[in-house]
Order: structure tokens, then sequence, then C-alpha cells
């Protein structure tokens, strides 16, 4: 099995002997609002539905896509998440090389050796993490080999200007360019960094998005790419039907078409974000990055303090964090932490400051903070 990521929700609980009805899992970055009601309504209307095979070309659901984008449904392919898009377009597209900016999302470079692509990697050696990347620049110095560029990057929360993007596209026009958006609908102002918009109309973008972080559903999987007609033809004779299922292709209708949702989801975050991110800055020992999206990366500087410890005293308080060691670039200093509800966010704070001692006073959990809008399971 390749490497994978957070939310092993269930082989943690299995390994503590834990309740995954008590978990609290911050290891994986998902709407802490959960998915819309609007969701769950079509879900279960449309559910008898699943006595017929699913739309092998999802249809109904490209085209949705493509009205939202401004472009055509035949620009627009579906899969069963964005992890399996990342694995086809090497697979079909077959680069003489991969090439990728480190620490990145870890399942790029897994894509790239199911392939048998040789991977160059161009490590960050600037550990501050600013917000807005300055390494782009550094890809300038490989010339062939198809980019895989994660924008917002996962996990240091990166942004990309979309300028910067452009110029690199112009600079390199006989080099393909995937941009992983996976965690766009997140970003305030996100026009100022997406290119999802310019991927139609340009001869070597692939973006990729995924539908289930931001609309809370990963459990069904969903995700689709956008590029010109002339990529999508070759990607598709490699992809392989059936792998969209009838529920997941009416909850991705449902849940794009929810505007409310997406604006609640925006507010909701950034004020959490605010809050966590202010919260971490005050407990001894560990150093929060500036985050620009629903998670944060944190290094450890107290060395007499080890991940593992942290992870450890997190579990026996049913709190789960993502690991960072196995991103290329970082090691056991590095943790990641999703931004979850007011009340999630505070037990963290809670469980971290009695790990690491604090220097403020414990501010209170402010239950109420929850939008009325949010009901069922979160």
């Amino acid at each position: 099995m390749l490497s994978g990521h957070g939310g092993n929700v269930k082989q943690i609980c299995d390994k503590y002997g834990l309740d995954p009805d008590e978990i609290i899992d911050f290891s994986a970055s998902i709407n802490p609002l959960g998915c819309p009601a609007v969701v769950r309504k079509a879900v279960s209307e449309q559910f008898n539905d699943i006595q017929h095979y699913p739309d092998s070309q999802c249809t109904d659901l490209r085209k949705t896509i493509a009205e939202k984008i401004h472009c055509n449904e035949d620009n627009v392919i579906i899969g069963n998440g964005s992890n399996e898009l990342f694995y086809l377009i090497p697979r079909a597209l077959q680069p003489k090389k991969g090439v990728l900016l480190q620490p990145t999302f870890a399942e790029f470079s897994d894509a790239f050796n199911n392939s048998n692509i040789e991977v160059i990697e161009i490590i960050n050696d600037n550990k501050d993490f600013p917000a807005i990347n300055p390494d782009i620049s550094k890809l300038k110095s490989v010339e062939d080999g198809m980019v895989f560029l994660c924008n917002p990057n996962n996990p240091t929360g990166q942004l990309t200007h979309k300028e910067d993007i452009i110029e690199l596209l112009n600079d390199n026009p006989n080099r393909l360019i995937v941009i992983d958006e996976a965690f766009m609908d997140f970003v305030e102002d996100s026009e100022k960094y997406s290119v999802i918009k310019d991927a139609p109309l340009m001869d070597n973008l692939i973006v990729v998005r995924s539908l289930t972080k931001f609309y809370g559903f990963p459990g069904l999987r969903l995700g689709y790419l956008v590029s010109n007609e002339s990529i999508i033809n070759k990607l598709m004779r490699y992809k392989e039907p059936w792998t969209v299922n009838t529920i997941a292709q009416v909850a991705g209708m449902a849940a794009i078409n929810d505007e409310k949702f997406s604006a609640n989801t925006r507010e909701y975050v950034t004020n959490e974000k605010s809050f966590l991110y202010e919260g971490l800055t005050k407990i001894n020992g560990i150093h929060p990055f500036q985050p620009t999206v629903n998670f944060i990366l944190v290094r450890i500087e107290d060395i007499r303090m080890e991940l593992s410890e942290i992870q450890n005293h997190l579990i026996q308080n049913n709190i789960l964090i993502r690991n960072c060691s196995n991103f290329v670039g970082l090691d056991e200093n590095y943790f990641r932490v999703a931004v979850k509800t007011r009340e999630d966010n505070q037990k963290l704070l809670n469980a971290l400051k009695l790990l690491l001692g604090d220097v403020t006073s414990n501010v209170s959990i402010q239950k109420d903070h929850i939008p009325e809008f949010v009901t069922g399971e979160l």
C-alpha cells in the first residue's frame, strides 16, 4: 500500500482501543461544519437510484461544474476523489520526469512512482514557510518534466499567486503543470491564486480539485480536473469507467449549488482559524505557522519534547493530530492540525497547554459560537 495521509481514525482506534465516536480528528482537514443539509436531503431522496448503474460519464455533475467555472463540460473529468486523478495523469501522459517542490502532498510522489516516472525533488531550505510561496521560481532550474504544484500547499499552507503560475506556464510552454487546488475553496480572495478558469484555455495546464474536503463528505470520494479538450481526450483513453458512484454524483451536484453553505463555511473557518492560531502562539515550546487555509502547520521548538509524546498525550484525550515526519523536507518536529469547531479547537488548546504549559490564562469554551444553520452530525 502507498503512503496515504491523515484521517486513519479506524486504524488508530483499533490500535489504542478507542471509541471512534469519541475521537476528535485534527489529522484530516475537513470542513468543521460537516456536509450541507441539502446534500443529506438529496442523497435521501435519490437513494433508490442505487438499484441502477451510475452514469459512467457523470454528465450532470460535469455540466454543473462547467457552469460554475464557465467552461465546456468536455473540459471536465470527474474522479473517485482527486487522488484517482493524480494517479491517472502521469499514467496517461507518461512524462519523462516528475518535478515536485517539497514538502508537499505525499501522494504526488507516489503517483509518479506508480507509473515508473523519475521524480526530481526541489526541497525548500527556508523553514520559515512564509504565507506566499517564494520557491516557484526554483522550478525554472529544471528544464523538463511534469510539475505537480499544490496551491495552497499541503502541509505548509503556502499560497502561490495566480500571476506567478501563469508566468511559469508561459515560460515553459512544453512543460505540463498540474495544480492541486484541493483546499482553494477555503481560501479568502481565492481569485488571486486560482487558475482553474484558465485551464480550458491553455495547452499545458491541468487543475485538480477535491469536492469532499470543503463539502464535508470524504467517505464518498469525489474530485474533478479541468483542462483543454486535447489533454482531456488523452486522459480519457486511460481512465477506468464506473469509478464514481451514483450517491457521490448526487452529493456533488447538491453541494456545488449551495452558495449559502459556501459563504457560511468561509466565514466560520476564517474566524476559527484565527482563534486556533492565536491560541497556539501562546503555548510554550511550539511555533505555529501563519495559516491561509483550514489547517495549521506547527513546529516543536522545545528540544525536551518529542512528537511521539505529544501524540500519545493527545490520544489519551481522544485527539488525533497529523504527524508530518513523512513529508519530504520535514521531520519529527512538525505536526499539522485541522481547523475545527470552537469547542474542539479549545479542547486541543487545553490539552496542549496541560502538556507543554501556557503563558496565558485559559479561555472559556464558547459553545454558542457554532451558528444556527449547522444541524445534524458534524
